[in-house]
């Protein structure tokens, strides 16, 4: 009697676990390192724009303020410098204004604790800027990347804000943007504006920084408003035409640096008297 062998299974191999893709990281050149007078600033962060080809426009600041002089610069062809910060928009790397690259690292904090606690601060920065973009539908929505340079040193945690273009067409739309992304330091909790609003009152009261506290409370209220209101501001208004002047065209490179921001709008003392006049209106009334 003949019997029938068993049918042998044969073994199949389990597939391998789906790896996790790892974080995208972009690398950029490194501006070369100059000097220059700037205030103390108690949260580290320094700012400075990339450029389209990754490389870094100007050196690193912490004073926002030299962020506008340099998109006036290259909007403008002028050299202007101030307090040895100069961007040459003829030789220096251009600053993108279709998209908004922004740089950014904390200075003075490289122990793990202190690069965990940075990394919360961006992300809360970024739950900032993608809250205002998503009630004024400005698209793409900002992300965030962690990115590494070509140079050497402890400052290797640096993150680059990815954003709408529109944020780099103003001096006080850049102004505003890089002033959410320092509110990140306070870590703020909300999932509504109302609750934003709550958020923004108790960092007012917050006694360890200063100068930020004090311009929160300058601006908070009129940031919807000056969102709201952007074609009134931006560098290139609604209808502009080639040869024409941008706004702040004129302006004193002093007067400009220190009163062309989100600040020197709510205190109506940006050097230009129309625009001053316009926004005492529109924050008065409210809309």
């Amino acid at each position: 009697m003949v019997t029938k062998k068993k049918a042998v299974k044969k073994k199949v191999l389990s597939k391998p676990a789906a790896t996790k893709a790892a974080p995208k990281v972009i690398e950029f050149s490194l501006y070369p390192t100059k000097s220059y007078s700037e205030e103390y600033q108690v949260t580290g962060f320094h700012y400075a724009f990339m450029s389209a080809d990754n490389k870094m426009c100007h050196h690193w600041i912490k004073c926002r303020d030299f962020l506008q002089d340099a998109l006036r610069n290259q909007l403008t062809g002028r050299k202007d410098q101030i307090y040895s910060f100069n961007y040459n928009p003829d030789t220096d790397p251009k600053v993108e204004t279709k998209r908004t690259l922004m740089l950014v690292k904390r200075v003075g904090k490289t122990t793990e604790d202190s690069k965990t606690e940075f990394a919360l601060m961006m992300k809360s920065a970024l739950q900032l800027v993608n809250h205002y973009e998503k009630m004024y539908k400005f698209t793409p929505r900002s992300t965030l990347i962690r990115t590494k340079h070509n140079g050497t040193g402890p400052d290797q945690d640096v993150y680059l804000f990815q954003g709408p273009g529109i944020w780099s067409q103003g001096a006080i739309m850049i102004a505003i943007y890089t002033f959410l992304i320092r509110l990140g330091h306070f870590k703020p909790e909300f999932k509504t504006d109302d609750e934003l609003m709550a958020e923004y009152e108790r960092i007012i009261k917050d006694k360890s920084n200063s100068n930020d506290t004090k311009y929160l409370k300058t601006v908070y209220k009129n940031l919807h408003p000056a969102l709201e209101h952007r074609d009134k501001h931006l560098f290139k208004k609604p209808g502009y035409k080639k040869g024409d002047k941008v706004l702040f065209h004129d302006s004193p490179m002093n007067s400009f640096h220190h009163h062309s921001g989100i600040v020197s709008l709510s205190q109506f003392n940006t050097p230009v008297k129309e625009l001053n006049d316009e926004f005492r209106r529109i924050f008065k009334s409210g809309n």
